[in-house]
């Protein structure tokens, strides 16, 4: 018919096309559409992607949520004080999780509480059925926020270890571990004058880096005097850091348990006319963009941070598809990153 190709033009392709240009039923693109894997072979899909394509057809996102109940979101919960300053890590990890759930067709929806009820913004998210599953960050063993996912059987994912009660949903780093290989670098090197900076606060990840650095270096026969660990605020980092670099015996490392307390105290040393590097050693734990801007660049502990956000969409989306299921934990190793700082 005249005009008829025209017309196909100016009309949305649908899936009665699709199905159609692949010569298979329009039940059968509705279970390639929903992942209905079961219902069809490889050699269908391809041929029903291939029409797609050939079409130019758009899947109705709307539609295909009302049908399947998913909303292809998937909630990341972030504390009020990782938004408070500049955070590199914070930043990086973000970045690398929202890439993460693109490469799933998924989109990530970042989220914080009210400091009076902080899981009243789960409980809304839960209620109005608003994600698919939910990351958690920053997870403490005993998580109030991981419990009450798991009792209410939403599909989540934490960065950071939790009780062996609790689903094993978890992702992290070998902290200790990372450490060892940070102190056995600057003893090679020929250091035995050490001081450890770090930020407050009790959680395990924290304590484990502090403890890995205690253990290898007392591996190594060299003691880790009380008065060279402080762990604090800012201010207060900046603080001892000057008050250890101007001692009557100073440091010549000072292992800090994150890249920003690192950035830190190559500041002090800067302000105070040391090299570092040479004058002093100076250690992240991290390894993201913000060691790259000191001068000299970071040498760090480097977390993984690409393979933890696939790992924990991942570990979200195999629930979201079969339901809660008993893989362990993950643990990961760091890599040592060079750069000029030690």
């Amino acid at each position: 018919m005249p005009g008829g190709g025209a017309d196909r033009q100016r009309r949305r392709v649908g899936i009665v096309d699709v199905a159609a240009a692949a010569g298979v039923s329009r039940q059968t693109v509705s279970n390639v559409l929903n992942g209905r894997d079961e219902y069809y072979s490889a050699a269908t899909y391809e041929k029903v992607t291939s029409a797609m394509q050939a079409l130019g057809y758009q899947p109705n996102r709307a539609a295909q949520t009302l049908r399947s109940r998913r909303t292809t979101q998937i909630g990341y919960h972030i504390f009020g004080e990782q938004l408070d300053r500049a955070q590199g890590f914070t930043l990086h990890f973000l970045q690398s999780l929202v890439k993460a759930a693109s490469d799933v067709d998924h989109q990530v929806l970042v989220f914080t509480h009210r400091r009076d009820d902080p899981l009243g913004v789960f409980k809304d998210l839960v209620a109005r059925q608003a994600v698919d599953a939910i990351i958690v960050s920053e997870s403490t063993v005993e998580d109030e926020r991981a419990r009450f996912l798991a009792d209410s059987r939403i599909p989540f994912a934490c960065f950071g270890r939790l009780a062996p009660d609790l689903p094993q949903h978890w992702v992290d780093v070998d902290n200790t571990a990372g450490m060892r290989e940070v102190v056995d670098v600057l003893v090679a090197e020929g250091h035995q004058r050490f001081a450890y900076l770090g930020a407050d606060g009790d959680q395990y990840w924290k304590l484990d880096r502090l403890d890995g650095v205690v253990r290898r270096l007392a591996h190594h026969g060299v003691r880790l005097p009380k008065a060279s660990v402080f762990r604090g605020p800012d201010q207060g980092i900046r603080r001892r850091a000057r008050q250890l670099l101007t001692g009557k015996n100073p440091p010549s490392a000072i292992v800090t348990g994150s890249d920003a307390v690192a950035a830190v105290v190559v500041n002090v040393a800067h302000s105070l006319g040391l090299r570092v590097g040479t004058d002093v050693a100076i250690t992240g734990f991290d390894g993201g963009a913000l060691g790259l801007v000191t001068e000299p660049t970071l040498t760090s502990a480097r977390i993984p941070v690409e393979r933890i956000s696939r790992e924990l969409v991942t570990r979200c989306l195999r629930q979201v598809e079969h339901g809660r299921d008993d893989e362990p934990g993950l643990l990961l190793p760091t890599e040592l990153v060079r750069g000029g700082s030690a």
